[in-house]
């Protein structure tokens, strides 16, 4: 029955935003990109949450933006109000709704540092069926018109060139590579696809393998191409040896698998993994590329491979913390 159903998890109908994270900051910033365009980034972003609730327009289309909503109509029932001559601030509900999404979003800002990225976006990769594209070139193709009817378009200035590409969670400094964006001729196959970035088939190691051990099954990449934000250096990818999950030379029981989620539970450190890798990458100056780092880095990868593989990280292995934390 398998074999004639077919399962469809997500669907690449429109592009998605792309946001920034700690993690993927810090790798940047040991690339050479100046705080300058952090800090530009963010100040549009805080402009952009000041504004939100001036206008009935200006609520509907951050709604839709965030997708906060729209399934149950509420960024429409917004406009209607409005074109009903009906301020919806003046109903509690309705205004505290909105007021709790811009809190929610100022304090992903602030906290998680979630900054949007304008000329960036996040898509679906898929492999190049034809063979056009060489080692290390990408075609992406995304609905550049996405959002123009609620007042916001997905930028459009993607040209052939330089970007950047890299896969979350990104922790070693080689997990966002600069990579070719090429353009197929007129007339290829690969224009009629939409949404998804194309990666090459030619090469010793595949481009999603590089990025943080990424691949094809439905994997999300985020790309940018603002020319401010193009490195002064790139570093090595990573390059983890493949670990064999540990053999079971009899019938799986029910208590094999009762064992295994609690053993999970009582050794998963994914998270203080992560957070033990931004505390160290903000107090050492060699940054992401300190040993320490980079350490933390392939027993995230350890990590979270774990429910694959049945191979768990030793907390006694994690480099000790430093005495401060950084501010985000």
């Amino acid at each position: 029955n398998d074999l004639t159903e077919l399962g469809i998890c997500d669907t690449s109908s429109k592009p998605l935003r792309l946001v920034l994270n700690r993690q993927m900051i810090k790798i940047l910033e040991d690339m050479g990109i100046q705080n300058d365009w952090f800090f530009d980034l963010q100040n549009k972003a805080l402009n952009v949450l000041r504004g939100v609730t001036a206008s009935a327009h200006n609520t509907s289309t951050f709604l839709e933006y965030q997708t906060i909503g729209v399934n149950m109509g509420l960024p429409k029932l917004v406009k209607q109000l409005d074109r009903m001559g009906i301020d919806y601030r003046r109903d509690k509900f309705l205004r505290s709704a909105v007021e709790h999404v811009v809190l929610r979003e100022l304090r992903l800002l602030k906290h998680k540092a979630r900054i949007p990225v304008e000329k960036g976006v996040t898509l679906f990769g898929v492999m190049d069926e034809t063979g056009l594209l060489k080692e290390r070139q990408v075609y992406v193709t995304y609905d550049k018109t996405y959002g123009v009817k609620n007042g916001r378009r997905i930028d459009a200035t993607l040209k052939d060139g330089t970007i950047l590409v890299t896969r979350s969670p990104a922790l070693h400094p080689g997990d966002i590579q600069v990579v070719e964006m090429v353009t197929p001729p007129e007339g290829h196959p690969l224009r009629n696809l939409q949404n998804c970035i194309v990666f090459s088939q030619k090469g010793d190691r595949d481009l999603p393998n590089q990025l943080s051990g990424g691949d094809l099954d439905g994997d999300l990449y985020n790309i940018i191409w603002d020319e401010r934000a193009m490195p002064e250096k790139d570093f090595a990818p990573a390059n983890y040896p493949r670990v064999t999950p540990k053999p079971l030379d009899r019938a799986v029981t029910p208590k094999d698998i009762a064992d295994f989620f609690i053993n999970f539970m009582r050794t998963d450190i994914l998270g203080m993994i992560a957070t033990r890798h931004v505390m160290l990458a903000d107090s050492h100056d060699l940054g992401t590329l300190h040993t320490e780092c980079v350490s933390l880095a392939g027993m995230h990868s350890t990590a979270v491979d774990f429910s694959k593989t049945g191979i768990p990280v030793e907390v006694k292995k994690l480099p000790k913390p430093p005495r401060f934390r950084p501010d985000l």
